[in-house]
């Protein structure tokens, strides 16, 4: 159900083409921003150099050039013109033997102080193109058009009254254009670029994040009756602590899914048969007029109560125990602990006359969970009081094997253990000796999963020569949780 604090899904693929791609579009923009800028300063630079040579090659010839009628240096420049046009009547961008059509865009002219054109292009006005005092680079405006001029002073004499001004100007079309030719030769090749780099890095991003979708793929095949571990054919180092992680986390909902329908189907099997012979007997007591019948009947009832709840709390305690993950361990006493199993037991070992003991030190402080401790001795040495029958020896005894371990040893003096129960002793729901007990085949599962869970082991020793039946207990005093 989408809430109003929902947020839309955003597609990381979708994202990263739509972001790489946005920085490449700038990237190239600016670089092409760049490239404009850089060229045109540099057309700048070359024009207005030229522009300078012009003025000074001018400033040189003009002593000469005044000289010279202007009636002739019209007729020159009429026949340069008109040799111009003739062979390039077809474009203006190819040179001819008269010079280059571009010339019509130059001009220059020669003043004096008293605003006296002197000499002057054609084209050229008859007035001074600038002011005496623009010296060096101006834009100019003529004829409606935005000129670049270069002024000088004739000659490089301040005291000369006589001096003149030769001012050499160029249309500033001539630069525009030709920075807009160079800026549609560098802008296009770039434009096209970036439809071509938007689908590679589509094409890229695409084989990159195939294994990802691989593993979305791999996902969505998952259901509860179908948590294998995921396979990538194409693992990555950024993938694969994901995949180990969800792998891991697969298996632990496999086992709790595993555990659960065990548990389910285990508790209804077990809680079948009790609860049956439960009604059968409240039944017979409801339809019994014998006062010893009914009686018995009551006790009967009883006694299946007793058991159901055995049942039930060996069932909590294999479900906890199987789930293994919520168990906090600390420093305690393991002497103080078998003393209290042993007290809460002693009441039946009394009713069977049994001698119940405990050898070891006076205290040992070991790392553990104090009520699996607990229930793993108390199933233990309950078993034994229970099936070693009336008189029996039960003695518990504690030592170190080693540094690092305790060794715990519960042993009884009841009937020898037979080969055949020996091998199934610690299977889950197996019972031996059902006529001696009310038990449902967990206690010695649990005691052996409890023990695993520390990181120590049980085991049955082999029949001594006393007749004893001895369980061997192996627990580390600092515990390492096996996962």
């Amino acid at each position: 159900m989408k809430t109003a604090e929902s947020k839309p899904v955003l597609s990381i693929k979708k994202r990263l083409i739509t972001l790489t791609v946005a920085a490449a579009t700038v990237l190239i923009a600016i670089s092409w921003s760049l490239i404009f800028a850089e060229s045109k300063h540099e057309i700048d630079e070359i024009f207005d150099a030229r522009l300078g040579q012009s003025a000074k090659l001018l400033a040189l010839s003009a002593p000469q050039l005044l000289k010279m009628p202007a009636e002739q240096m019209d007729q020159f420049y009429e026949d340069w013109y008109r040799g111009i046009s003739n062979h390039a009547s077809f474009s203006d961008d190819d040179p001819t033997p008269f010079g280059h059509p571009y010339e019509q865009k130059l001009m220059f002219q020669l003043f004096d102080t008293r605003g006296k054109v002197l000499l002057r292009s054609p084209g050229a006005p008859l007035h001074p193109l600038s002011a005496t005092d623009n010296i060096g680079y101006h834009p100019i405006t003529f004829d409606d058009q935005l000129w670049r001029s270069f002024q000088i002073r004739l000659p490089f004499n301040d005291t000369n009254q006589d001096a003149a001004f030769l001012v050499v100007a160029e249309k500033q079309a001539i630069r525009d254009e030709l920075i807009d030719e160079i800026a549609f030769s560098t802008g296009i090749p770039q434009l096209l670029l970036i439809p071509c780099l938007a689908l590679a890095i589509i094409l890229l991003v695409n084989y990159v994040m195939l294994p990802v979708g691989e593993l979305q793929q791999a996902l969505s095949q998952r259901t509860i009756n179908k948590l294998h571990a995921i396979r990538v054919s194409q693992p990555t180092v950024e993938l694969k602590p994901l995949i180990d992680q969800l792998n891991y986390l697969l298996s632990e909902l496999d086992k709790a899914w595993v555990r659960e329908k065990r548990f389910t189907h285990t508790a209804a099997h077990e809680l079948k048969t009790p609860l049956a012979v439960l009604r059968l007997n409240a039944e017979n007591a409801l339809s019994s007029d014998n006062p010893a019948d009914l009686q018995s009947d009551l006790s009967h009832i009883l006694k299946g109560i007793d058991r159901t709840d055995r049942l039930i709390q060996q069932l909590l305690m294999l479900a906890r125990v199987e789930s293994g993950n919520t168990f906090s361990f600390s420093h305690l006493d393991l002497m103080e602990c078998l003393r209290e199993v042993i007290a809460s037991l002693a009441p039946l070992a009394l009713k069977q006359e049994q001698n119940l003991s405990l050898d070891g030190p006076p205290s040992l402080t070991i790392e553990a969970n104090l009520p699996l401790l607990h229930s793993l001795f108390s199933n233990l040495i309950d078993n034994a009081t229970r099936y070693a029958g009336e008189h029996a020896d039960i003695n518990i005894s504690v030592q170190t094997s080693d540094p690092d371990h305790v060794l715990i040893r519960v042993c009884d003096s009841g009937q020898p253990i037979p080969d055949a129960i020996r091998e199934r002793m610690f299977e889950k729901f197996f019972r031996a000796n059902t006529e001696r007990g009310d038990g449902a085949g967990l206690g010695m599962s649990i005691i052996r999963d409890i023990a695993e869970l520390h990181g120590g082991t049980i085991s049955l020793e082999p029949q001594s020569s006393t007749g004893k039946n001895c369980f061997q207990v192996t627990l580390p005093l600092r515990t390492v949780r096996i996962q």
